[in-house]
């Protein structure tokens, strides 16, 4: 059986860790309960009520007549040729007093 030193030499300590006495084990003292905040949790219970409610509806049926007066305005069309004619003189004019003659065209 190896007895390890709390250091983790073997037998004889070379690194300068210092020996340990053996542990002594004192008995157990009670110390006064340590109180948290009281955690606070919710629980749910959910009923269902039922309310009726009542929405009423009415439907008349209304029957109406319509009188449509349909006027109408005939009308007739007619058509008129009608024709003129003139008449112009296209001849030079005769010289007077020594003037130009003047032309039409």
């Amino acid at each position: 059986m190896r007895h390890y030193k709390p250091c983790g030499c073997y037998k004889k300590c070379t690194c300068g860790y210092p020996q340990v006495s053996p542990t002594q084990q004192l008995p157990a003292k009670t110390m006064p309960a340590q109180i948290s905040p009281t955690k606070q949790l919710n629980e749910y219970v959910g009923q269902d009520v039922y309310i009726p409610v009542v929405h009423p509806s009415h439907t008349t049926q209304v029957n109406h007549t319509t009188y449509k007066y349909m006027h109408s305005y005939p009308h007739t069309q007619s058509v008129v040729n009608s024709v003129s004619e003139e008449h112009y003189c296209v001849c030079p004019p005769k010289k007077h007093c020594g003037c130009k003659p003047k032309h039409y065209w």
